[in-house]
């Protein structure tokens, strides 16, 4: 009896197992792709963000089961789409979807129905009676981004109640806090109202400030780095100032600054700041390829902590077909006073070109002062003692010169800048202080420009013009190496190193005047890949700007870049549009990191 009851109930699990199986083939052979449709929505901004959170659209590679499945997915959908649809003042809208069966898939549509945008009709801001706010005036709502009689979004609540507590920190108070928020929709006249109760807290100054985590920086150099001191009164702003300051010195891997919770005696806040040195050491090598230049190499050593208040030692080296320098720089920062930079270098190098060999040895001393984040200033004396043949001609130079400048960079970016510009001017008087008397002066002054014209797809315009002028002696009373030329890599692509411009004969001999303009339109197709293409032009001239019967030289092309954390990759091929007799390369091929300006 137990055995047939035994065979019995394996005989009953076997036909589930068969009729489970069963139900899995048929399931799997009624599996069906399907298509998501969207429509009612006009604004592409608004369509995308849909897209983005939309689960039946992320899913259609792969095939569902059941009508029933898909319908519980769409549903899911609405909910969310409805969310957003409020969040963006659309309180009236609604969403339908509609499932159809084809033979071989299904067909999702959404309909939404948007209705009109509901209006900010009115803010009001109010301070609690909790503290005494010293006299404290909140700011206008458009101030904070709330425009009345405007559409309203929920992103714009959020946003105005960061920017509520930010503006009231920087006048003082660190302990600000929203008591209380309202957000209140009148379906009737479409409308909605917005209220911010502020917890001001107590007006304080900053207090004691305790650095942590230093093993060889000197804490004092840290101290006198932040924007304020102890006894100063409170201002959020300084807080990421600090923060910005000390991550630019390249001395730490992390800096953490907490804020005490409360007010200490005398209503000061204690200031805590946690770091993290890096390795203050490093090694660089770059690479770079010219076919009508060749192979370059490039090699700095730097300690960026010297004497353990962040005195910098940098050492580079350069090593080309054309150019063979060593270099050694020490910058003191805040030397006499702050936001000023002692800079001391010496320089030995040759260069071996087809329009001159040069062999030289620089000293220069320079201060270098930023009034602001974006402004740099600077002055120097330099010694330069150079040998210099041309056209089998050697000449001794000993030369003194007074360089100032003026740099102005809002750019986003060192090497890949996408918005933006760069402003430089550049004037060096030269006297030459152990030959014959010769005194000239030499003025270079840049203009880049970075935009972004479009988004989908992702396209940066990028223009560069550069201008050069020497004055005060005749062309061949100025040494070769301080001559202007034109073309090459970072001038007028296509054509070969220092040609376009004056020649004797196929030789490139300089010019007292130059003009450089670029132009490149740069396409990032993903988010390490792009094309570019560029046009370039220029020359230098025998004596001033266009009157010595010089012409443009153009080049153009298209390159590939390759996007790395730390920069782009950049293979270019340039043309030469008006390629002169003598110049037999009808391309050139640059291979570098960084874009090309």
């Amino acid at each position: 009896m137990m055995f047939f009851r035994a065979l019995t109930i394996c005989s009953f699990i076997s036909a589930m197992s068969f009729f489970l199986i069963a139900s899995d083939i048929h399931a799997a052979d009624n599996s069906l792709s399907y298509k998501v449709f969207i429509k009612g929505i006009k604004n592409e901004t608004l369509l995308s963000d849909i897209q983005s959170i939309s689960d039946s659209l992320s899913n259609t590679d792969h095939q569902i089961s059941s009508e029933y499945l898909l319908q519980k997915m769409a549903d899911s959908d609405i909910r969310k789409f409805i969310q957003l649809l409020r969040a963006r003042g659309f309180y009236d809208a609604s969403v339908q979807s509609d499932i159809k069966t084809g033979k071989n898939s299904f067909e999702l549509t959404f309909q939404f129905q948007m209705g009109a945008p509901y209006i900010l009709k009115s803010v009001k801001m109010e301070l609690s009676n909790e503290y005494e706010a010293g006299g404290l005036i909140l700011p206008d709502a458009e101030k904070l981004g709330l425009n009345i009689s405007k559409p309203f979004t929920s992103i714009q609540v959020l946003d105005a109640q960061d920017g509520l507590i930010r503006f009231i920190r920087r006048k003082g108070f660190p302990l600000a806090a929203i008591a209380d928020r309202e957000v209140v929709v009148d379906h009737q006249d479409q409308s909605v109202t917005v209220y911010f109760k502020v917890n001001s807290g107590q007006k304080a100054v900053f207090g004691d400030i305790t650095i942590s985590g230093l093993t060889s920086v000197e804490e004092s150099y840290v101290a006198g780095k932040l924007p304020w001191k102890k006894g100063d009164t409170f201002n959020g702003d300084l807080i990421e100032e600090a923060r910005s300051v000390l991550s630019k010195l390249g001395l730490f891997a992390s800096i953490r600054i907490t804020e005490g919770t409360e007010l200490g005696e005398g209503f000061t806040l204690p200031i805590e700041i946690g770091i993290t040195e890096r390795k203050h050491k490093s090694i660089s090598i770059g690479l770079n390829f010219i076919t009508n230049e060749g192979p370059g190499v490039k090699f700095s050593w730097e300690n960026r902590n010297l004497f353990h208040r962040g005195e910098a030692l940098t050492t580079n080296y350069e090593l080309s077909n054309h150019i063979v320098t060593a270099e050694g720089t020490f910058k003191k920062q805040d030397f006499i006073v702050k936001n000023q930079t002692l800079r001391l270098s010496l320089k030995i190098g040759r260069e071996n070109t087809d329009a001159y060999n040069s062999t030289s040895v620089t000293g220069s001393g320079f201060f270098d002062r930023d009034p602001t984040k974006k402004l740099r200033v600077g002055a120097g004396l330099v010694i330069r003692s150079a040998k210099v043949d041309q056209l089998s001609s050697t000449e001794r130079f000993h030369l003194f010169s007074f360089p100032i400048y003026y740099n102005m960079d809002t750019t986003n970016d060192l090497l890949d800048p996408v918005r933006g510009y760069r402003f430089s001017l550049a004037l060096t008087p030269y006297h030459e202080i152990m030959g014959p008397s010769i005194t000239f002066a030499k003025v270079v002054s840049s203009y880049k420009r970075y935009a972004v014209i479009l988004k989908k797809p992702y396209i940066v315009f990028a223009a560069n013009l550069r201008i050069g002028i020497l004055k005060g002696a005749g062309r061949e009373e100025i040494p070769a190496d301080e001559r202007f030329y034109a073309g090459g890599g970072g001038s007028v692509r296509g054509y070969s190193y220092q040609s376009v411009g004056p020649l004797f004969g196929k030789v490139p001999i300089g010019g007292k005047s130059l003009i450089e303009m670029s132009t490149e339109v740069r396409l990032k197709i993903t988010e390490h890949f792009g094309i570019a293409t560029f046009l370039d032009g220029g020359t230098a001239f025998t004596n001033n700007l266009f009157d010595s019967g010089e012409f443009l030289q153009w080049g153009t092309g298209m390159g590939i870049r390759y996007y790395t954390p730390v920069g782009p990759l950049r293979l270019d091929i340039g043309v030469p549009i008006n390629r002169r007799q003598y110049n037999e390369n009808k391309y050139a091929i640059y291979l570098s990191l960084g874009q090309a300006f």
